[in-house]
């Protein structure tokens, strides 16, 4: 009864739990360190691999538990010669498994001699491991030797042993001292035989031994020579000894063993010269023997309220040998010997039992009871009656037979009063609701065969699991509600129906669909129970699913864009998102992926790449539909067909920005914010395509190098974008930027000047290197530095020296040559200046402060001479200092630029004095009101008398001190403009809160003059430079067709500017007059004239 009980619980669930599936290949490897020399071979000797399921069974039933209990089997240590692996249970209690690599020797032996030494030891109170069954046989299930033991809870001493103090040390080593002598105090019976010689035997002998009979062998006897059974001492019987046995065999100690030095020759046959064999009977122990209860238990439960132990008989009855596992039957199975058969003799038998009637009698009462169970109903007999009955059935060979009537019993009520009763109410239901009916009707069905399961457990596990020809319960079940309920023409189709229509409800968003959820993933699960899956439902769902994808896809793309591929991308979402959430198979996600890329993007390519579409939502700025359509596109790598759009919207975008002449002082900063935007655009929707980034640079070079000839390029059609950059880096090293595009106002207060200044460089030098003809940039950056050289408006010194170097990585050496000139020549004049000054010390101090700036031609910006008449007391100084650098530099040339002068003068206002910051010519003409009284007035003809400027230089200063921000004069009549009839006085009454004012700001600005000049002149060192190529090609290649020509001049230029071959052709025929190279007639050759 208790047995069937145990059974019965493991399996009262509706599915039993399945181990979970582990890694083993740390189990089978050797993991704990490295060999220095054939390590291959050392690994592959300590690789084992043995069945993990099958050692985890054999340890459950040495400790009688179920594998379901298992929660993990990890790997502990790994030595020489075995591996030791720890099986742990939920509850936390743990099992440890040795297991012998192949390389350990002897076989068998190995693994039994051990277990018994164990077990002796054990025995005798040494504090060993129990042994809970163990295997010495490799063709086991396990498939290979092991040993099952008990875990012994403590602290490894290794860990301790240093932080104890001596005291503590010599506690313990008395205790294991304590252990030694125990141990070496055992006294054997068999003087002749070393134990550990038995244990180790090879050629016979202790092998054959039973492992208990050993054990008894051992036993340690009292003074009197008594052995101990049952409470009571017995006498050891005498027999009769042979001739030179002594009377009593002298007990030895372990310690008088070992010292004996114990040699194989010893046991010799003194006249066969063979060794002597220890027989010991395998029947029944001799009264000189200790009785088999009281030996040390391998495994089961000890005796319980005075009864023997389990595999043993009464102390008068037959001796039975101990089982090794603790689920086993009782049996007489030895592990060394194997199984041995016990005769009975004169065994009166009783009537044998008619195997028929009592077959008709079982099944009778599993008839009845399998009928009430299909009726929902409790079994008149008890669940262990009927499983015994059906496990004796299958004892007598009757298996096949019960099987049998099993399957037709279920078959009959299967295509009988369950599917009659389904047909009839799926008449008059919906398809919803016949697909809910079978679903309730295959749960109550699976149900009744988990206690079909239970009744013929017996069955299933010992017939139908290892028969070929008919399926265990569960999956006769299943074949029998697949083939007469699903299969059935009046109920299959309504079930496939009823659940694509909750799909299609889903699809809807209804809210049916909601709440229909759980049975349409019940739905799913039936198909995969029942193995109809792939078969029916997967193509019936598919075929479904292409009708509403194509009706879909044709309805949005009559809509806009942005809605296609936002809903578009939604439906994706949401179809892959059910596959998984309603379980699926991986297919069908595979296959509606597949519909879904070629109906909505495929098919759908011009609506996904319309030109004015994509433009729209990038001109929006819509990065997130951008985004979207990108995701689509890429699904069906079809992503690069947005370049044609991406493109048009960039040179577009940006030829607004360059030819805006409104914006045209900000159109760096535009184009700033507008490279930051494609950026972002390609960073981030367009997932950093390497096409598409590239896309970007062309385009920007495209429309940041296109000329057009316009008043403000003096009318050449040189590209603007190089001029602007040049001013806004001028702009920069000013000390004049401004908050970049996309920045914080708090995040730039945190950061230090020079850091936000080399930032924005790097941002300006992100647009310079699309600007492929570098002459206009360098022309006017060259102006832009002299100015801020000349009148020291740099913002930090370290920041024009880091420019410069940006410059020449980006550019090379030559670019930077003259720039870098500049400023040694600039350090120079300093060193003039400070030897001119020395020579002056002995010399009486003028009023004024002079220095002058002497500056190499060559490198220096072509300035023209600005006739002007200079003061008396500067002319002076300036003769000064003609003189000293002649007589320090014979024959150099001085050339005087005073309109790059500058000053400082002192002004008493009536209102305070100010020290103004002006120009030389500013300065000329404020000087010339000193000498007028106070009230009076001066014409403009009287000023330009006495500064002997020119008309425009003249007007260009007056306004600056007349008509300005800071008006130090007064012009009648009021106005902006200066015309020759104007007057012009001291401002009386001018005022300001700063102390120093700065008017040369018109000083510092390029007039549009100059840089119509600017313009020009670089357009002719370009034509100058392309005709000089020209002769240099020719020179050395003497003849060329014009199309080579062409080639070779774009490629010796492509540094200074793609020139266009238009501009080339004009600049030969300009040669051609001038009789450096001619044309051969009839023929489209050139060839060079020396």
């Amino acid at each position: 009864m208790r047995r069937f009980s145990r059974i019965f619980s493991r399996y009262s669930k509706s599915s039993p739990r399945r181990m979970s599936s582990r890694s083993n290949r740390d189990l089978f490897e050797y993991t704990s360190g490295r060999f220095l020399f054939n390590e291959e071979l050392r690994r592959a000797e300590r690789r084992i691999q043995f069945d993990v399921d099958a050692l985890i069974r054999a340890a459950c039933d040495s400790v009688d538990r179920h594998p379901n209990g298992v929660a993990s089997i990890t790997k502990l240590a790994e030595g020489g010669f075995n591996r030791i692996l720890q099986v742990t249970f939920n509850d936390g209690y743990a099992v440890l498994a040795r297991i012998l690599y192949k390389t350990t020797v002897p076989k068998y032996h190995a693994v039994a001699s051990e277990a018994a030494t164990l077990v002796f030891l054990r025995a005798h109170g040494v504090p060993v491991p129990k042994v809970l069954a163990y295997s010495p046989d490799q063709t086991n299930a396990v498939g290979t030797e092991y040993m099952l033991l008990e875990r012994l809870e403590g602290t490894p001493l290794s860990g301790q042993w240093f932080s104890m103090d001596t005291k503590t040390r010599v506690k313990i080593m008395r205790q294991i001292v304590n252990i030694e002598r125990q141990f070496m105090s055992i006294s054997f019976l068999y003087r002749t035989i070393s134990p550990l010689a038995q244990l180790h035997s090879m050629n016979g002998g202790i092998e054959n031994v039973p492992l208990w009979r050993l054990t008894v062998a051992y036993m340690p006897q009292n003074s009197r020579g008594d052995t101990e059974q049952s409470g009571k001492r017995q006498s050891i019987g005498k027999r009769k000894l042979s001739e030179g046995e002594p009377s009593q065999p002298a007990q030895q100690t372990i310690s008088e063993l070992l010292s004996q030095r114990y040699s194989p020759d010893r046991s010799l046959d003194p006249q066969t010269n063979k060794r002597s064999r220890l027989s010991l009977s395998p029947s029944r122990p001799s009264s000189t023997q200790t009785v088999p209860h009281k030996m040390y238990p391998i495994s089961g439960s000890p005796p319980k309220n005075g009864a023997p132990g389990r595999g043993l008989s009464g102390p008068n009855g037959p001796i039975r040998s101990q089982g090794l596992n603790a689920n086993t039957r009782q049996n007489n199975f030895s592990p060394h010997t194997g199984a041995k058969k016990l005769v009975v003799k004169n065994l009166r038998t009783g009537p044998r039992l008619n195997q028929e009637s009592y077959f008709d009698k079982v099944w009778s009462q599993l008839d009845a009871a399998l009928a009430a169970i299909f009726d929902g109903r409790k079994p008149e007999s008890s669940l262990e009656e009927l499983y015994k009955g059906g496990e004796n059935v299958c004892r007598q060979e009757r298996a096949a037979l019960l099987a049998k009537k099993l399957q037709d019993r279920c078959r009959e009520f299967v295509s009988g009063k369950m599917r009659t009763n389904l047909v009839t109410r799926a008449g008059g239901s919906t398809d919803v609701g016949t697909l809910r009916t079978v679903i309730e009707a295959w749960s109550a069905w699976h149900s009744r065969l988990v206690t079909v399961r239970w009744i013929f457990y017996y069955l299933d596990q010992s017939f139908l699991l290892h028969s070929k020809e008919q399926p265990v319960i569960r999956e006769m079940g299943l074949i029998q509600f697949r083939s007469y309920i699903f299969s059935d023409a009046s109920l299959k189709p309504k079930i496939l129906k009823g659940a694509y229509d909750l799909i299609e409800a889903d699809r809807g968003g209804f809210t049916k669909a909601l709440a229909d959820s759980s049975l349409l993933r019940e739905a799913i699960e039936l198909f995969h129970n029942l193995d109809v899956y792939g078969s029916d439902f997967e193509p019936l769902f598919m075929a479904k699913s292409e009708e509403f994808v194509k009706e879909w896809s044709q309805q949005q793309a009559a809509g806009t864009l942005a809605a296609y591929v936002e809903n578009a991308h939604q439906l994706i979402e949401r179809e892959v998102e059910r596959c998984g959430l309603f379980s699926f198979n991986r297919s069908t996600k595979l296959k509606l992926s597949e519909l879904l890329d070629d109906t909505l993007v495929t098919q759908q390519t011009d609506v996904l790449t319309s030109e004015s579409e994509v433009l729209g939502l990038m001109r929006a700025g819509n990065k997130t539909t951008l985004k979207q359509l990108y995701g689509l596109l890429d699904r069906r790598d079809l992503s690069l067909e947005l370049k044609p759009a991406f493109r048009k919207y960039i040179i577009e975008e940006g030829e607004g920005i360059v030819f805006d002449q409104e914006r045209e002082a900000d159109m760096v900063i535009h184009l700033l914010q507008f490279k930051q935007n494609v950026d972002d655009i390609c960073a981030n929707a367009f997932e950093s395509n390497e096409e598409l980034g590239h896309t970007v640079r062309e385009a920007f070079g495209t429309f940041m190098n296109q000329g057009k000839k316009m008043d403000s390029t003096g009318g050449t059609d040189n590209p603007k974008s190089g001029e602007m950059i040049a001013k806004y880096v001028d702009r920069l090293l000013k000390g004049g930027y401004k908050l970049p595009p996309g920045r914080n106002p708090e995040e730039i207060s945190l950061m230090s000047d020079d850091a936000e200044l080399d930032r924005q460089l790097d941002q300006v030098l992100d647009l310079f290197r699309f600007v492929h003809g570098k002459a206009v940039f360098e022309a006017f950056y060259k102006n832009d530095l002299a100015r801020r050289l000349l009148m020291k408006r740099s913002a930090s010194n370290d920041a024009e020296k880091s420019m410069l170097t940006r410059l020449k990585n980006e550019c090379g050496s030559n670019f930077t040559h003259n720039l870098e000139s500049m400023f040694n020549d600039m350090d120079t004049a300093n060193d003039e200046m400070t030897a001119f000054k020395r020579s002056l010390q002995e010399e009486r101090k003028g009023r004024f402060e002079f220095e002058v700036n002497v500056l190499s031609a060559a490198s220096w910006p072509t300035y023209p001479d600005v006739p002007v008449r200079i003061p008396a007391n500067i002319a002076r100084s300036i003769n000064k200092f003609e003189t000293f650098y002649h007589n320090k530099h014979t024959g150099r040339k001085l050339t005087w630029k005073h309109q790059l002068a500058h000053c400082q003068l002192t002004a008493n206002f009536p209102l305070g004095k100010k020290n103004l910051v002006v120009s030389s010519f500013q300065a000329i003409v404020l000087l010339l009101f000193n000498d007028i009284p106070d009230g009076e007035s001066m014409q403009y003809p009287q000023i330009q008398e006495a500064t002997g400027l020119s008309d425009p230089e003249l007007k260009r200063t007056l306004q600056s001190l007349a008509c300005a921000k800071y008006r130090v004069l007064s012009k009648t009549p009021k106005g902006k403009d200066v015309n020759s009839s104007d007057q012009f006085s001291y401002n009386t009454s001018f005022s300001d809160k700063q102390m120093r004012i700065k008017i040369n700001q018109i000083q510092l600005k390029e007039t549009k003059e100059e840089t119509k000049t600017t313009h020009e002149r670089v357009a002719a060192d370009r034509h100058f430079e392309t005709q000089a190529a020209i002769v240099r090609i020719m020179k050395s290649r003497k003849a060329l067709s014009h199309a080579e020509l062409i080639a070779e001049v774009i490629n010796a230029t492509k540094s200074r500017g793609v020139l266009q071959p238009t501009e080339i052709k004009g600049e030969i025929e300009k040669l051609i007059e001038k009789e450096y190279i001619e044309r051969k007639e009839g023929t489209n050759q050139y060839s060079y004239v020396s």
